[in-house]
């Protein structure tokens, strides 16, 4: 296991089960997605790379990520 799984499920143990679930679930449905799936440009990729790295990146609620689903009906 890579050092950064290692380091998100220490992260996850800390979060209340409701979040944990959330979070075994879109990794489940990820791994059950074939590569064909999800293809980004090399734009894409440099904006994710570069948020990522970002010290000082914000990280949304579970409370914003649900009302902003909410919006699409999910």
């Amino acid at each position: 296991m890579s050092k950064l799984v290692e380091d998100a499920v220490r992260v996850l143990r800390a979060q209340p089960e409701d979040v944990q679930e959330v979070a075994a679930r879109a990794i489940m449905d990820y791994g059950a997605a074939s590569d064909d799936d999800v293809q980004l440009t090399d734009q894409q990729v440099a904006e994710v790379e570069r948020r990522i790295a970002d010290p000082n990146r914000q990280f949304l609620s579970l409370s914003q990520v649900r009302k902003g689903l909410h919006r699409f009906g999910i």
